[in-house]
């Protein structure tokens, strides 16, 4: 099984952490980094397990605040020096739960834009982050399929997918992927969605250390990769099929979208 969304420089004693992953049947798994700092990290510990370990950098969309211009084109040029140690860019996209600001919403959408089309510059898989507000008429994931439309993002994955069967079907329409987090494992409304998305389009990861599956909380750092073995039973509980079938047709998919 391979997770493919997670943030490894969150998870301490991580040496010891991957021989216990391995131990469980993780055979690879992809870590997002958010800024030069995190991507730095992730890259060093690429370089340890260049097996095992995938990087992705990107920008998640509530951290707008923390890069002004020359900020965020030095992390461009970092990413660009980086091209051959990456596998995707992401995680980027729009969160108006976090971010709810009209200006700051705009930013986003500026700095999103201008990362979707480094990704096509680069040729690289894009991870969306895309989080609706609690604003019914603001609708980021909308907003981020638009977007992505209108600047011809190529490969898209959509990471730990929260939007509802309308957003579901636009997205899958388009031929992007759906990835499930373990919040899966406790939730109604995503179990619902999973039964309508194909295995075909299908991405498992944990998010990790975030969105444990026996906690349930948050804030509470303890999910790890192989729980994904946990979103995979429930999965294929709605697909009436069996939950190794789930793991190989989900981690095929990851290989392939990331060229891993």
């Amino acid at each position: 099984m391979i997770d493919s969304h997670c943030h490894l420089t969150y998870i301490e004693n991580i040496d010891k952490e991957i021989e216990d992953w391995k131990n469980r049947g993780v055979k690879a798994v992809v870590t997002s980094a958010l800024d030069i700092d995190d991507g730095t990290k992730s890259l060093q510990l690429r370089e340890r397990y260049p097996d095992f370990i995938f990087v992705c950098l990107g920008l998640h969309p509530s951290d707008i605040d923390k890069f002004s211009g020359g900020q965020l084109g030095e992390y461009i040029e970092f990413i660009k020096q980086n091209r051959k140690n990456i596998v995707a860019l992401g995680e980027i996209g729009l969160d108006y739960n976090w971010v709810t600001d009209k200006n700051k919403q705009d930013r986003s959408k500026e700095i999103f834009i201008r990362m979707v089309k480094l990704a096509n510059f680069l040729r690289l898989p894009l991870v969306i982050h895309s989080r609706n507000g609690k604003n019914a008429k603001e609708s980021a994931i909308t907003d981020t399929i638009n977007i992505l439309k209108e600047n011809d993002a190529k490969k898209v994955a959509m990471h730990c997918f929260s939007g509802n069967e309308s957003n579901l079907k636009a997205a899958l329409d388009i031929g992007y992927l759906i990835s499930y987090a373990t919040n899966i494992c406790w939730t109604k409304k995503h179990p619902y969605l999973a039964s309508k998305t194909p295995l075909e389009q299908m991405l498992l990861e944990t998010d990790s250390p975030w969105l444990d599956p026996d906690s349930g909380f948050e804030k509470k750092l303890e999910n790890r990769p192989w729980k994904i073995a946990k979103s995979a039973e429930v999965i294929a509980k709605v697909k009436d099929v069996s939950v190794q079938h789930v793991l190989k047709i989900t981690s095929d998919n990851t290989k392939k979208f990331f060229n891993i």
